[in-house]
């Protein structure tokens, strides 16, 4: 038996719950809203079939996903993938149904929506392109992430660490999925959102006087402490030590995938060119 999809909707508790969603259809995953405010301990009336309701207290991404983990544990409840999307991402139920359906027929471990071009967003790779419907990426950023949910339970000990959840996403996450040989991650494109607010985490200081950018490096530390454990070591080469934990000179690693890039850059043109030659 298929195993069902879990969409988290955060919340701000006081807007209106699911404001930015537009339900167009019927979601073929179950909903859980979570109430980041931890004011209210009973589920809004709303009129939305919501099937988890999760209200706690947090500062940001890390510790929802500490609530979120711990509450699926104490329920017992398994799902395929967990989403987790900000209460400021605009998005079509449908578009979700479809980019679940994609995601399990091309086996996708860890995926996201691609980006709408108007959005607010810090990384252009994530950006929806016109005709593709699915790209390989090495990582996965923590604004809309969907998760195999052994991967995502797999991280439980170190969400309390990066109160943003930052550093999870580029570094935690591409370790445990080597550990777990599951590292098929992807951006689906045929699936867009909007992130309609301006991204704030970086201009904060957490409770654990840290900011974004300090949480990044600790958990970047912690991420190559994993991947050196007797356990584990022989999963990892030396290229990806270097351009995925950015462990070794920078300058050099700077070098490496600045030409990584320029390389990308030259395919894709090439790639161009030659569709264009067809018209």
């Amino acid at each position: 038996m298929t195993k069902k999809n879990l969409v988290v909707i955060t919340w701000n508790g006081k807007d209106k719950p699911f404001e930015c969603v537009y339900f167009d259809v019927t979601p073929t995953f179950e909903l859980l809203l979570f109430n980041h405010t931890g004011q209210s301990k009973d589920s809004p009336g709303v009129n939305v079939n919501c099937d988890h309701y999760i209200s706690a207290k947090t500062e940001n991404k890390g510790q929802i996903f500490h609530f979120i983990n711990e509450y699926l544990q104490s329920k017992q409840l398994e799902f395929n993938y967990i989403g987790i999307i900000d209460d400021d991402i605009i998005f079509k139920v449908s578009e979700f149904n479809y980019m679940l359906h994609i995601a399990e027929l091309h086996k996708l471990d860890i995926f996201q929506p691609s980006i709408a071009k108007d959005s607010y967003f810090s990384h252009r790779k994530f950006v929806n392109q016109s005709g593709v419907m699915v790209s390989s990426v090495d990582w996965i950023e923590i604004m809309a992430p969907f998760y195999k949910q052994e991967l995502f339970a797999a991280c439980k000990d170190y969400f309390l660490m990066t109160i943003s959840g930052q550093g999870i996403d580029c570094f935690l996450m591409p370790v445990i999925q080597k550990i777990q040989d599951k590292c098929n991650t992807a951006i689906v494109h045929a699936a867009i959102i909007k992130h309609y607010r301006p991204i704030r985490s970086h201009q904060r200081i957490y409770e654990n006087g840290l900011n974004n950018e300090q949480e990044i490096e600790l958990i970047r530390q912690e991420s190559i402490k994993l991947a050196k454990a007797p356990n584990n070591s022989h999963k990892f080469n030396e290229q990806f030590m270097r351009l995925t934990l950015k462990e070794g000179n920078k300058l050099f690693i700077d070098i490496e995938l600045y030409a990584l890039k320029i390389k990308r850059i030259i395919n894709n043109t090439i790639v161009r060119i030659k569709e264009r030659a067809h018209y």
